[in-house]
């Protein structure tokens, strides 16, 4: 395939996977951004999880992903949600994303809704929708490639897109647990209308999230909470981040983690009343350590009462 050939004369680096995702293969590659502290940033990927906390909460987290390597990914993501009736049974909610990998930029916009069924005395049912826009830059003519004149992709390799997609989520949950499945895109938009050359022409893929928690106090002063969270894309392989923290006194994380075939990491949080602040350091045991020097994640999130009967969840997930 004569796409292909142009692909072969490519040098190695984190635009030439961008190339195969924007222009079209076979082995489709996973493309929302992977976070560690997923805990705090679930809104994002299930709309379920809109105002479960029975408060305003304001959320943001910064990942710079693969420090020191040319093009590496850095993404952001802030959120905010309430809960908009008495019985706190609806949500609504916002949210921000941007995520940059040389020669693409995503940034993307959704509101999200969240309805809640009590299941028994102790244990609550969401249900979530979420609704938006993506917007794709794609510029790959700056690819560091082998041929300038490359006719494919000083035709196609420039362009942006408006693309509207929407996502469903639930979220099972109590005081001690929660587990939650969600498809936040829904819509498999093409990248490129009028590229109709290579077979099975690049597109938005879903994605499935499943991930679950449970909390267990092994004193007065100290829980253990086991985690998962995976990541199921067609074509791709499987990501699951296993998770195990502890809290101390009601105030202090530390955790740590592993992803399947990626990266083991670390993370400490820290929580005061209504404001929650985190940092995690993920090191890569692939073969691609060897050309950066780790992934720095920041998290922070702020809780406020919308009424006067509101309570704020502690401890929180």
């Amino acid at each position: 395939m004569k796409f292909i050939k142009h692909i072969a004369h490519l040098k190695f680096s984190i635009p030439m996977m961008v190339l195969f995702i924007l222009l079209g293969n076979p082995a489709w590659s996973q493309q929302d951004p992977v976070y560690t502290q997923y805990m705090n940033n679930l809104m994002s990927v299930n709309p379920a999880y809109t105002a479960v906390r029975g408060v305003g909460s304001f959320s943001g987290v910064f990942r710079n992903q693969w420090v020191n390597l040319d093009g590496a990914p850095k993404s952001s993501s802030l959120s905010f949600s309430m809960p908009v009736d008495s019985l706190n049974k609806m949500g609504l909610g916002v949210d921000f994303i941007y995520d940059y990998t040389v020669p693409l930029t995503t940034t993307g916009l959704f509101f999200n809704y969240s309805y809640r069924v009590k299941l028994d005395q102790n244990s609550t049912l969401s249900f979530g929708l979420k609704a938006g826009v993506n917007y794709l830059d794609a510029r790959l003519t700056t690819l560091d490639r082998y041929h300038l004149d490359d006719e494919y992709i000083l035709g196609y390799g420039d362009f942006t897109r408006w693309m509207f997609n929407t996502g469903v989520g639930v979220f099972w949950y109590n005081e001690s647990f929660y587990v939650g499945l969600s498809i936040p895109r829904l819509i498999e938009n093409r990248y490129r209308k009028d590229v109709a050359i290579v077979e099975a022409a690049s597109r938005e893929k879903q994605h499935y999230f499943l991930h679950g928690a449970y909390m267990v106090d092994l004193s007065p002063e100290v829980s253990f909470k086991p985690g998962l969270t995976t990541i199921m894309t067609a074509g791709a392989p499987v990501t699951a981040d296993f998770d195990f923290s502890f809290l101390f006194h009601q105030q202090i994380w530390f955790g740590v983690m592993y992803r399947i075939s990626d990266a083991v990491g670390a993370y400490t949080q820290f929580q005061y009343k209504n404001m929650k602040i985190g940092f995690s350091y993920d090191y890569s045991h692939t073969r691609i350590h060897e050309f950066q020097s780790g992934t720095f994640e920041v998290m922070l999130r702020y809780d406020f009462k919308t009424k006067g009967t509101q309570s704020f969840p502690f401890p929180t997930f």
